[in-house]
């Protein structure tokens, strides 16, 4: 008596495979959608890391101001003071250089930092899209395996080589 085909086998098989396919697809795209996320929370990050800079540079140039105009008055205010080469005049003027050297720092930092939230950001868009084909790469090689279960090992001849 010949064994009947198993063909809830047969269909199970072929739900498994259409499972590992589609499970294959969501992992890629699950990971391309938070590579965006990262991109986009990067983002947000260096606009305000440049936010942040500017305030901070402005916050310094005020005090600046501030500092040099009371440093001004006290030095000036004396009376009978004269401006003289390598005096006060020029230490007011080393510090207002100082004072916008700080400033300019600030600002500066911000950027970099700015700079490095983008990279980060590109990094992450990067790092998506090996995932996503890394998910590929794992369910082709989970159908391979099926596929190999299914079909045996491979020992029956190719057609057309047999020998009667």
């Amino acid at each position: 008596m010949a064994a009947a085909p198993n063909y809830a086998g047969g269909a199970l098989m072929g739900i498994q495979a259409i499972g590992t396919i589609a499970g294959a697809f969501m992992q890629a795209d699950a990971a391309k959608a938070q590579a965006k996320a990262a991109a986009a929370a990067a983002e947000y990050n260096a606009v305000l890391a440049e936010m942040d800079g500017k305030a901070e540079a402005r916050r310094l140039r005020r005090g600046s101001r501030r500092a040099l105009s009371s440093q001004f008055v006290q030095m000036a205010g004396k009376s009978g003071v004269m401006a003289e080469e390598g005096g006060w005049l020029e230490r007011l003027t080393q510090n207002a250089e100082e004072y916008e050297l700080n400033a300019l720092n600030a600002s500066i930092a911000g950027r970099n930092t700015a700079r490095l939230n983008r990279m980060h950001g590109a990094n992450a868009i990067s790092q998506g899209r090996m995932q996503a084909g890394a998910a590929m790469l794992t369910g082709a090689s989970r159908l391979g395996g099926m596929a190999y279960s299914l079909y045996g090992t491979g020992s029956r001849k190719p057609p057309g080589t047999e020998l009667g």
